[in-house]
């Protein structure tokens, strides 16, 4: 299959994972619709602007705020997420072989604290953050400067997230792009590849 230098992960739904019945609780106790909570914070141009770092977190939350108020949007900001612990473990695993391991991440200026906040900041190599960087997945470009800065053949680099039109535009920069749904995804992929 050719050689794999470097293992390039998605944060939110790979490593990371928030509980859709959480949302749905705050929701519930706050009298919203089902749904509104998500419909609102990631409304398509709102969260284009806040992960390609047109505006912070804190600005991003008060947007959320002024559509379903501040008690529902801080409970919503304040969840707390669980870690992938079979994913983790790969990735320390693969890390002891010698595989590079990053994070390419939608994400907001608090990626840096949050991973911080979870402890698995030291577990990752590099972290590519589309609001640090200015353009986001499944922008090419952003594939493409991840390639620059990690200096290696795209072939070379693993790819997986749980989004197929983050994966189909990795793909198109010639990445090995992969599908998540479950840590099973990524025990398979790193198989074909002989990583384990």
């Amino acid at each position: 299959m050719g050689l794999i230098d470097v293992l390039l992960l998605d944060l939110d739904g790979v490593v990371r994972h928030y509980e859709p019945a959480a949302t749905e609780a705050i929701e519930r106790r706050c009298g919203l619709p089902p749904g509104k909570l998500h419909e609102t914070a990631f409304e398509p141009r709102l969260l284009q602007s806040v992960v390609t770092g047109g505006f912070t977190r804190a600005q991003w939350v008060d947007r959320v705020a002024q559509t379903v108020g501040p008690v529902a949007a801080t409970a919503w900001a304040t969840q707390r997420p669980s870690v992938d612990r079979e994913v983790l473990g790969l990735v320390r695993r693969l890390r002891v072989a010698g595989v590079r391991v990053g994070l390419l991440t939608n994400g907001t200026d608090r990626i840096a604290a949050e991973l911080a906040e979870l402890r698995i900041a030291d577990d990752f190599d590099q972290v590519f953050n589309s609001a640090q960087i200015g353009v986001a997945k499944p922008d090419l470009r952003i594939f493409m400067h991840v390639l620059r800065v990690l200096g290696v053949e795209r072939s070379s680099v693993l790819f997986l997230d749980d989004s197929a039109a983050n994966v189909r535009g990795a793909g198109a920069v010639g990445m090995r792009a992969h599908l998540f749904t479950s840590a099973s995804d990524l025990t398979d992929a790193c198989k074909m590849y002989r990583l384990i």
